[in-house]
């Protein structure tokens, strides 16, 4: 899918007002570098004639529906508007309009941001639920070619049809635009890497209005940043096309031990992934039930190898399980039970962060395990789920693409389902990344974090992120809740 290459629109240099949104508390947990629109801006009633889809304002009774996010923590926040393109075209002539009006953009694609990325205060978010196309693939080169917001789940049904997969993460309404431009994580990285690593094109609208296309031989500085480097940061992808590799039913092994033992756990997993093949992979994590926490590795492995890996992982952790759970799944149901067995795939509120380690040390383990012991009572639901950073994701050079982590051995991702509140949750957050900051050396960029520095999520690979984004965004039309 293509869009037709219009003269630039003239782009404004002015730097917009940045400041607290909504309450003090609000601002407190989520921070206070939000986008706000020049005041002055109008012409709306212009772009709603110019377009096919919705452009809804403030006062119409649809807005409060139009403007939500998944992360309902940040449904409180006042867009200027809500636009709905039908049609790449349309993207374009949003972004020209925005660019002209001084208005600051907001892609959405899923939703999911942990810092709402895809709403802001003043800003018109661009909703490209309803763009044209979906899931197409091609059975002639195995690519996959989406639409940004196509869930993950739904690009999954697609392809397990042609006996076909694509590495994502498990949650299965993220969008697939959000989720590949951050990097793009999840069960089927040790095998197949980075959803980003697997991206071939994106079809990319540049604020003003001109559309290109980014690959290995067509803009290929915008291509790089692209894989990894964070979504809505240098523009609007309308279409994006993968790799994808062929697929095979697997073992799916749950090992639950006792919260107590989580330390010992997490080193026993990380030495287990050292000498796994790539087709197994595992993550470790906390389980917060109505009978109580426990921790847990849950491992996938070729079908039939299910018990010889529950077995070892057994052995490297130094510890019988509490119980063992194995089943054997084809892509699809595999897919299924992942996302059942991690995170909500329904909208509500949460607070998130993330750690990156080069190594799981026992002392990093310990550190693990001390900040999920002193959540508060009362303050949500928490999880702390380990993923790892080894494998084919390894073999990519870490200046190769934006994503920086390519060197280091695990991440921890710190989610907390928020009830009333939030700020206690984001207080035990601030608490969680003390406990390990003497071993962790960064975060992941899809986990991202409000007032944090964009170095703490691209590293060395930041100045040449920032190049990008001044050659394509000069005026900082794009909003993603990062700053670089």
């Amino acid at each position: 899918m293509t869009v037709p290459r219009e003269s630039p629109r003239g782009i404004s240099r002015q730097t917009f007002l940045r400041g607290a949104v909504g309450a003090v508390a609000t601002s407190a947990v989520f921070g206070t570098n939000r986008a706000r629109a020049d005041p002055a801006a109008s012409g709306w009633d212009g772009l709603s004639t110019a377009i096919k889809g919705p452009v809804i304002l403030p006062d119409n009774g649809q807005f409060a529906s139009a403007k939500a996010v998944f992360n309902t923590n940040f449904n409180d926040f006042a867009p200027a508007a809500v636009v709905t393109p039908t049609s790449a075209a349309e993207v374009q002539q949003a972004m020209a309009f925005a660019a002209a009006h001084n208005v600051k953009v907001a892609p959405r694609g899923g939703g999911h941001s942990y810092v709402g990325a895809s709403t802001a205060t003043g800003a018109m978010i661009l909703d490209l639920r309803q763009l044209p196309g979906g899931v197409n693939y091609d059975a002639a080169t195995g690519y996959v070619t989406v639409t940004p917001a196509t869930g993950l789940y739904t690009i999954h049904q697609a392809l397990a049809a042609n006996g076909r997969g694509i590495p994502t993460g498990t949650c299965p309404t993220v969008g697939a635009a959000g989720h590949a431009l951050g990097g793009g994580l999840g069960a089927q990285s040790r095998h197949a890497g980075l959803m980003s690593d697997q991206l071939v094109s994106a079809t990319v609208v540049l604020p003003g209005g001109t559309g290109v296309i980014a690959s290995a031989n067509e803009h290929p500085d915008l291509f790089w940043a692209l894989k990894g480097g964070g979504g809505g940061n240098f523009g609007v992808t309308t279409a994006l096309t993968f790799a994808t590799f062929p697929t095979s039913d697997v073992d799916a092994v749950g090992l639950h031990f006792p919260l107590e033992s989580f330390a010992q756990v997490l080193v026993g997993w990380q030495n287990w992934l050292r000498t796994a093949d790539r087709s197994s992979w595992a993550l470790a994590d906390t389980i917060t039930d109505p009978g109580g926490a426990h921790c847990r590795i849950l491992a996938t492995c070729p079908a039939g190898s299910g018990d010889a890996t529950a077995a070892a992982v057994s052995k490297a952790v130094g510890l019988q399980p509490m119980t063992v759970e194995k089943h054997t799944f084809n892509y699809l149901d595999l897919v299924q039970y992942l996302a059942v067995n991690n995170l909500n795939p329904s909208p509500l509120g949460y607070v998130g962060g993330s750690d990156v380690f080069p190594s799981i040390t026992p002392a990093a383990a310990q550190g693990i395990a001390a900040a999920f012991n002193a959540f508060p009572a009362g303050a949500g639901r928490p999880l702390v789920i380990m993923h790892a950073l080894d494998g084919a994701l390894a073999t990519v050079g870490p200046g190769d693409t934006a994503f920086p982590w390519r060197r280091q051995s695990a991440l921890v991702q710190w989610y907390v389902e928020t009830s009333g509140s939030p700020a206690a949750a984001a207080n035990w957050l601030s608490t969680a990344h003390q406990a390990v900051a003497p071993y962790s050396v960064g975060g992941y960029v899809n986990y991202l974090e409000a007032n944090q520095p964009a170095s703490r999520y691209f590293g060395a690979n930041l100045s040449r992120l920032a190049a990008v984004r001044q050659k394509y965004d000069p005026g900082r039309v794009m909003f993603s809740g990062l700053n670089f």
